[in-house]
């Protein structure tokens, strides 16, 4: 049985450098990207700044072997099924460190703790009280059940993820909210559910909740604002979903969980072809 997944990263490729053809002409792009997201004890994890490549031509490819391994989850004693979800924003750095990142960390923490706050509101335990149940291992106990959210299978279940810089209007967020809203609503369960499994239930889906939204609130301009006064360029933040079975072999990766993101921006395509081991 695993008790982690990995989130890695296999390869990136820029399929349209940034800056249009006249910048083209004059300088490559560097290229970091950072990953967001939390483990099913609910903490939240950031990868940090990650380098991939300073150097993007049209038609280059960066391949990791072994895959470059980015932020870590704990399962939480899992047996069978979970859903994780990542939040991943690709950059193009003026090497400032620590400016426009930390800010959209900032964002996606707050959502997601207030994501959390209300699935937890909803079996009347406080998060503090939901942690402590966590951390000993109840969720690891049998009669904890079987760790389970709803979710639509489609785009970002091991397909493709797209979440264009512009032209994202709000008929299109208003779908993509109600998609979110639809595809991680953990569903209703008699009360005589476990204890360890509705805060299991909880914790994930304020993850995936949060990944979906974070994607939406902050897609396009929005970045912009956000970090309006970082050097460094941020493509709309991608939205990756995947279910595993954490019963799967040590050192593997499960099925459905690999993929490749789609990142528009700036003038520029990218794509980064990722997975998830457990171990």
């Amino acid at each position: 049985m695993a008790n982690t997944a990995t989130f890695r990263i296999r390869s990136v490729k820029c399929r349209d450098e940034m800056g249009g053809r006249f910048r083209e002409k004059f300088g490559n792009d560097e290229i970091r990207c950072a990953v967001f997201s939390a483990d099913l004890r609910g903490s939240t994890k950031n990868s940090g700044r990650v380098h991939i490549y300073d150097d993007f031509d049209d038609g280059d490819v960066k391949t990791f072997n072994p895959p470059k391994e980015v932020v870590t989850l704990d399962l939480a004693g899992a047996t069978s099924e979970v859903e994780l979800g990542f939040s991943v924003v690709l950059i193009e750095s003026q090497l400032r460190e620590g400016d426009g990142l930390k800010k959209a960390w900032e964002a996606f923490v707050k959502i997601y703790e207030e994501s959390l706050k209300d699935k937890l509101e909803k079996v009347q335990l406080s998060v503090p009280q939901a942690r402590a149940v966590a951390l000993p291992g109840y969720l690891s106990r049998p009669d904890a059940g079987r760790f389970s959210a709803t979710g639509r299978r489609g785009a970002g279940m091991g397909g493709r993820w797209t979440v264009a810089e512009r032209g994202f209007g709000r008929t299109a967020m208003a779908t993509a909210v109600r998609t979110a809203a639809a595809g991680t609503a953990v569903s209703e369960q008699p009360d005589s559910k476990p204890i360890g499994e509705k805060v299991g239930d909880a914790f994930i889906g304020a993850l995936v909740t949060a990944v979906a939204l974070y994607s939406v609130k902050f897609a396009g301009a929005a970045v912009s604002a956000l970090i309006d006064w970082s050097k460094d360029k941020f493509f709309a933040p991608v939205a990756i979903k995947a279910k595993i079975d954490a019963s799967t072999p040590v050192g593997t990766v499960p099925q459905n969980a690999s993929g490749v993101a789609e990142f528009r921006g700036h003038d520029g395509i990218y794509e980064m072809e990722w997975d998830i081991v457990v171990r």
